[in-house]
C-alpha cells in the first residue's frame, strides 16, 4: 500500500461527500491507496453517506476527545507507506496525489510535506509558514494584523515574499492537506492528543526538524481549500487555538524560524 488518505470529520458530511467524490474520480488507478474517514460522532448522516456512496472507505468512530487524537485514530488504522492528512473542506485535483507520493519517494530526508493550497477561485492560499516568532504572534493575534494585514511580521511569518511555484524547505504547513512518511512517525510519534485543536501540526513539524528530518511545500500538487479560518474570530475555535499555542510554548520555548 503506497498511501493512507485519513479523513476526520465532524459535522461537515455533506462537504466531505464532495471531497471523497473529487478524491476518487482524480486519483489515478495506478496508486494503490485506501481512505479511512475518522468520525468524531457528528450526527449529520456521514456514516450513512459513506456506506452507501463509498463502501470502499474505512469508517471509523472515535469518541469526541480532539482533533489530534482523531488523526492519530486514523494513523493507527492505516497501512501505507504514506500517510496523508486531508481535511473534509478540500477538493483533490488531478495528479496531486500521485506527485506527493513521487516526491516522498524521491526525498527520504522528508518527514512530511504538503501541496499548494488554492481558494475556491484558483487564488493562492499562504498555507506554508515560519514558526512563530513573538511580533508575529502580536500581529496575528490582535487587532493590529487587521489594520496593517501586510506588515512585516505577518508577511514574514506567512512567508509570502517569496515565489510559491518552486518546491522549498519550510518550517511548517497547515495540515490540510499533509503527507507523512512512515519511517518518520515510527521515530518521531503520532501528533501530541494534549492539542484538542491546533498547532499539533505545529508541533509534528518542529519535532521532526529537531529530529533532523525536513519538511517540504511541493507546488506541483495543488488541492483546493475552502478555508473559513474559525480560529480568526471570536469563538471557541479562538480559544482552542490560544490554549494550544500556550502549550506548545511551555513545551518547547519560544521557538526560532529554521528557514530562510
Amino acid at each position: 500500500m503506497e498511501l493512507s488518505v485519513v479523513i476526520v470529520n465532524y459535522k461537515m458530511a455533506k462537504v466531505m461527500e464532495r471531497c471523497l467524490e473529487s478524491l476518487f474520480d482524480n486519483v489515478s488507478d495506478k496508486l494503490t491507496y485506501e481512505v479511512i474517514v475518522v468520525d468524531t460522532p457528528s450526527d449529520d448522516g456521514a456514516k450513512e453517506m459513506v456506506e452507501t456512496k463509498f463502501p470502499q472507505v474505512r469508517f471509523i468512530v472515535e469518541e469526541r476527545r480532539g482533533l489530534a487524537l482523531a488523526r492519530n485514530q486514523g494513523i493507527f488504522a492505516s497501512k501505507g507507506r504514506y500517510i496523508l492528512h486531508l481535511d473534509s473542506d478540500t477538493v483533490v485535483l488531478p495528479g496531486s496525489f500521485e506527485r506527493l507520493v513521487q516526491f516522498m519517494e524521491e526525498h527520504p530526508d522528508c518527514a512530511g510535506a504538503a501541496p499548494k493550497l488554492v481558494n475556491p477561485d484558483h487564488s493562492l492560499q499562504y498555507s506554508c509558514r515560519r514558526f512563530y516568532t513573538l511580533p508575529a504572534i502580536l500581529w496575528r493575534r490582535t487587532p493590529l494584523g487587521k489594520w496593517f494585514p501586510n506588515a512585516g511580521p505577518i508577511r514574514s511569518h506567512l512567508m509570502m515574499d517569496w515565489d510559491h511555484n518552486t518546491v522549498r524547505e519550510v518550517d511548517w504547513m497547515l495540515v490540510a492537506g499533509f503527507i507523512m512518511n512512515r519511517k518518520a512517525l515510527e521515530q518521531l510519534g503520532p501528533f501530541d492528543g494534549e492539542y484538542l485543536a491546533y498547532f499539533e501540526d505545529v508541533d509534528w513539524c518542529y519535532r521532526a526538524w529537531k529530529a533532523g528530518w525536513k519538511i517540504y511545500y511541493v507546488p506541483e500538487a495543488p488541492i483546493i481549500h475552502d478555508w473559513q479560518r474559525q480560529s480568526a474570530k471570536l469563538n471557541k475555535m479562538a480559544m482552542f487555538h490560544v490554549k494550544s499555542a500556550l502549550r506548545f510554548y511551555r513545551k518547547f520555548g519560544l521557538v526560532r524560524p529554521i528557514t530562510p
